[in-house]
């Protein structure tokens, strides 16, 4: 199957207009700090982006209210961030196909083969072989 450029440049203008006016999902949050999915909350929340941590076992993660799924997120998600081993990352794909969700970042550990199958065929941006944190820049 062939796959869409990793780096789609729509979705790199979208996080350089940081501000809470930009308003991120991070799919996979978690409370602890040694884990991606806090570390990823608390950089770009420390950088002025609007952060909505995604994690159905938890009611808030770094201080902010958590979502158990997509669906739940209020207002315009403009990024899906995903820290969710691939199995679980085919299924948040789907979900966002199905709300029509722009644009989708697949952070390392996040994709395998199968997962960028799924992503090719689905109607967002997808981002992959990128880290989020260095691609929005120094705080």
């Amino acid at each position: 199957m062939v796959r869409p450029d990793p780096h789609p440049p729509e979705v790199f203008e979208t996080l350089r207009r940081r501000g809470p006016g930009t308003r991120i999902a991070v799919v996979g949050a978690s409370n602890d700090p040694a884990k991606y999915g806090n570390i990823i909350v608390r950089n770009l929340a420390g950088k002025g982006y609007t952060v909505l941590p995604v994690n159905p076992k938890e009611k808030e993660i770094a201080g902010l209210p958590a979502y158990p799924n997509l669906a739940s997120v209020p207002g315009p998600v403009h990024i899906v961030d995903m820290v969710t081993p691939p199995a679980v990352s085919k299924g948040v794909l789907d979900e966002a196909a199905r709300l029509g969700l722009p644009a989708v970042w697949l952070q390392d550990g996040s994709y395998d083969d199968a997962v960028l199958d799924v992503a090719a065929k689905a109607s967002f941006k997808t981002v992959y072989e990128a880290c989020i944190m260095v691609a929005s820049g120094q705080a």
